[in-house]
């Protein structure tokens, strides 16, 4: 093949071809460092130059063009304009396998059952006749790894079954190949993800915590991972710790944006809106520094700042956002994404009573839980289901959804949730008259929510209320010591949300004085 054609045809088309977000995310997966090699500052076909240059001196020209062809979102306009004729097909790929059948990484990656169906079947074949490169090619390439299979398909748990067939077969190649070494690596990221995403919180964190085969460099992305588990399991301060070590130490702008967005995450559910709004802005500031487009904002970025409008009261702003993420993460075709995101819509729309609306709202995103088993999903719509019925008096409907969503959080260790979900349970025991067990589950959630590790402030700031109430329920003597453990509740709940900014503070303000008043 000519270089010369490559090089004119990039020259020309690179610009129109793709944005700087996509140009950066192919260049990543290159471990080219695109803000470094042409700055964002510099015109943009001078940007274009100097990446050229730097791909031609170090050998990755038509790696771009590859990965150009790879991006499902470019694929088929690089096609109409020849690019795939500028790629070689694949030369021998190890000492001991070379390709004999042709090259399928510029095919579009699957979305029907009957195609996912067939490469399933072919890779069946090459597990069957030990060929495991060819078999790795299926998995990362023409079945899109973690990014197609967890996030736009939903079957992380197909994805989990084809990583552990791979592992017998990796495991001893990647002891003397650095290539192989690499794809035994991958292949331990993308099963992280995906137990992440089942709610296998401790076998996720065994993954992070191997030593072989991550090199010292992948550090970062480790402490980061195991930051997102300590978050689920409600080890807010660990996590916190890990997320910050990442963001400090990791050399890549992009992933250090990605510790940025886990630090916000955190900050909201220790009460820190402010603190949240500033990690939010460092992690778009990050993204732009590294090339990527923010405006608007990220789709991560946009659905934690909707959760923030929301638990600041700010609902209007919250429909906003969620309007946004809707758009894109169709776009994206991330169903994952989706999912999050109607979640979200659903206790907006609750809280502005469009009940109906919230209801389907709540039944997409458990479909496609139960489809995908993201876990995370599952518990929360089962939070928000709960909170819809209660809000319509459907107080069986209510009890049954905090049982199952309430179970699942305790079997899979999702802690704020089943801080979330007790302190719902007690509200529904005060409403059908049954303050002893709301007040068990008052207690309940505020040992864990005050646990060592935990820090979840609104749990924190919801089971003292919740106890306070339960505690006043009774109409205690005036002086007594019922009464007196409800005002010490609130006074610290009190402390809690203005600590937090939190909207509902001068209703507990008002709460504590007319009680005072009183005695």
């Amino acid at each position: 093949m000519q270089i010369e054609p490559l090089i004119a045809w990039l020259s020309e088309h690179l610009l129109s071809l793709c944005s700087p977000a996509q140009l950066g995310v192919i260049c990543a997966g290159l471990d080219v460092p695109l803000w470094q090699v042409a700055p964002a500052q510099l015109d943009p076909h001078e940007r274009i130059e100097l990446l050229l240059e730097h791909l031609i001196e170090h050998k990755q020209l038509t790696e771009l063009a590859a990965g150009l062809l790879r991006d499902e979102s470019l694929s088929q306009q690089a096609q109409k304009l020849g690019l795939a004729m500028l790629v070689p097909p694949q030369d021998t790929l190890s000492s001991h396998q070379t390709v004999t059948e042709p090259s399928h990484a510029t095919a579009p990656l699957p979305s029907d059952e009957p195609t996912v169906s067939g490469l399933l079947t072919e890779f069946d074949r090459h597990i069957a006749s030990d060929a495991p490169l060819l078999a790795y090619s299926i998995l990362s390439e023409r079945l899109g790894g973690f990014a197609h299979l967890g996030c736009r398909l939903g079957r992380s748990r197909l994805l989990l079954e084809l990583i552990r067939r791979l592992y017998p077969l990796v495991a001893p190649l990647s002891a003397a190949d650095p290539d192989w070494q690499a794809r035994y690596a991958q292949l331990l990221w993308w099963e992280t993800e995906a137990l992440r995403m089942t709610g296998q919180l401790d076998a996720a964190l065994v993954t992070t915590e191997r030593k072989w085969p991550y090199h010292p460099e992948m550090l970062p992305g480790l402490w980061l991972r195991q930051a997102q588990i300590h978050r689920l399991a409600g080890r807010l301060k660990l996590a916190s710790s890990l997320a910050q070590k990442a963001q400090a130490l990791s050399p890549d702008l992009t992933q250090q944006s990605a510790a940025a967005t886990e630090q916000a995450m955190l900050a909201l559910l220790k009460g820190d809106a402010s603190l949240c709004l500033l990690h939010l802005q460092k992690a778009r500031s990050l993204l732009r520094e590294a090339g990527q487009t923010v405006e608007p904002w990220p789709l991560r970025l946009s659905l934690l700042s909707a959760a923030r409008a929301l638990r600041i009261q700010d609902v209007t702003d919250a429909r906003k956002w969620l309007t946004s993420c809707a758009e894109r993460a169709e776009q994206l075709h991330d169903t994952l994404a989706e999912a999050e995101t109607v979640v979200l819509l659903a206790d907006a729309l609750r809280r502005d009573g469009e009940h109906e609306a919230a209801a389907q709202a709540i039944a997409q995103a458990m479909q496609f839980a139960n489809h995908s088993g993201a876990a995370e999903v599952l518990v929360a719509a089962g939070r928000e289901q709960a909170r819809l019925h209660m809000d319509l008096t459907n107080y069986e409907a209510a009890a049954a959804a905090l049982g199952t969503a309430l179970a699942l959080s305790e079997e899979l260790s999702l802690a704020c949730y089943r801080i979330d979900l007790l302190n719902l349970r007690g509200q529904l025991q005060l409403r059908r008259s049954n303050p002893q067990a709301a007040e068990r589950d008052a207690r309940d959630a505020l040992a864990l929510a005050m646990a060592s590790e935990c820090g979840y402030q609104w749990g924190e700031a919801d089971s003292l209320h919740l106890l306070a109430v339960t505690l006043l329920s009774n109409r205690p003597r005036v002086q007594s010591l019922r009464h007196n453990e409800a005002i010490t509740h609130l006074s610290d709940e009190l402390e809690l949300r203005d600590r937090m900014q939190d909207p509902t503070a001068p209703e507990v303000r008002w709460l504590i004085r007319r009680l005072r008043t009183v005695a």
